[in-house]
């Protein structure tokens, strides 16, 4: 009888695990989206998993299913809380009132003694859900493993209320409580085994789309927005102006903290959608998001003020921008670049420290490589 509750029992366990990495694969990124549908499909899986697990449990002579079937309820309210767990362990907790009966126990007590191990470990899950942290990538769970045995302690310990359930309890309990701990660590270590995968790649993709010195998104991570921006959007290029005298007479230290410094300014004076980016070397890109065409300049004006109002220590004291920018229209996305640029070599070579916007103008004559009706100022503003 023993060795046939244990070859139960690894089946369950086998049956769980295979479940359970079904379950872990809807894990797919991170940070995890707030979709109901996501979270209501774990819930049937999970549903389907605990009902699988009393059909497949050891059927002991007192009628009692000695089943895994309490490990993914438990699972359930470390991620979702209390009230997911216990809708999750409720249709497998009723199960036995459909199967066949057999034994001195019958199906309403053992239905009534199912709900009893549903509500004690779902309620010793909630206590210790906020110490077994299943987003955390750093192993609560493996420092603290000590709880995931006190968890299933109270399993059908309301046995020895029933008439002949004591004996049934000394057959059954010490197997079925360490079977449940092995699946619970089991579950629980591939699936923040998965959100620590989830979280490192996340950390790898952040790191590879963002300039470690001056905070802002690189440009990778701009190249690959750029075919996300609409006609009423904006594009602004700022170079530092004498870049390259920084770095010669007070070395490039210097001109690491010029570029920083132009970063933290250009982040934090923009509005929530629009977005700066280090474009590379000393020169940054500015998308602007839904902008009202008169107030590109303006803004570019706004920023270039900000940069020479700053005070960057000393030797550097003052530096100073030079702002070019274009709109995006119904052209291509690179002839708005191209513009943007050449607004900002009209700056540099019309002595720095100033503002140039490509303008759409339909009474200006078409040119040959751009968009109708565009043109320059001669002279930068």
């Amino acid at each position: 009888m023993f060795l046939s509750l244990l070859q139960s029992l690894f089946v369950n366990f086998s049956v769980l695990v295979t479940l359970s990495f079904v379950m872990s694969l809807t894990y797919r990124s991170w940070p995890p989206p707030r979709h109901w549908h996501l979270k209501a499909l774990r819930l049937a899986l999970t549903v389907v998993t605990a009902m699988a697990l009393v059909m497949l449990g050891a059927l002991d002579p007192s009628g009692l299913h000695v089943s895994l079937w309490l490990v993914p309820p438990a699972v359930m309210i470390l991620r979702y809380g209390v009230g997911s767990g216990l809708l999750a362990g409720l249709p497998a907790a009723l199960l036995p009132l459909i199967l066949p009966a057999s034994g001195p126990l019958g199906a309403e007590a053992a239905a009534a003694l199912a709900l009893v191990n549903l509500l004690l470990v779902s309620g010793l899950a909630h206590l210790f859900r906020w110490t077994l942290n299943m987003n955390d990538p750093h192993g609560s769970l493996q420092r603290h493993a000590w709880i995931a045995a006190l968890i299933f302690l109270p399993t059908n310990l309301g046995l020895v209320l029933l008439p002949g359930g004591l004996d049934a309890l000394q057959r059954t309990y010490l197997p079925g409580w360490a079977f449940s701990v092995l699946g619970f660590w089991a579950v629980a270590s591939m699936i923040t085994g998965r959100v620590a995968l989830l979280q490192s790649t996340d950390t790898y993709r952040e790191q590879a789309h963002r300039d470690a010195l001056s905070g802002l998104p690189n440009r990778r991570q701009f190249e690959l927005d750029l075919p996300f921006t609409a006609p009423g959007d904006a594009l602004l290029l700022i170079d530092v102006d004498h870049f390259k005298l920084v770095n010669d007479r007070h070395g490039h230290p210097a001109g690491d903290q010029v570029l920083a410094r132009i970063g933290r300014l250009l982040s934090d004076a923009l509005r929530g959608r629009d977005r700066a980016y280090r474009y590379g070397g000393e020169e940054f890109a500015v998308i602007l998001r839904r902008v009202q065409p008169g107030r590109i300049e303006e803004i570019a004006h706004r920023l270039r003020e900000l940069v020479a109002a700053t005070d960057f220590g000393e030797p550097l004291g003052q530096v100073t921008v030079s702002v070019g920018g274009a709109p995006f229209g119904l052209w291509s996305r690179t002839r708005t670049l191209w513009d943007a640029d050449e607004a900002l070599y009209r700056v540099k070579h019309g002595g720095r420290n100033g503002v140039q916007i490509f303008t759409f103008d339909p009474s200006r004559p078409q040119r040959a490589d751009g968009p109708p009706g565009g043109g320059l100022d001669p002279t930068p503003s």
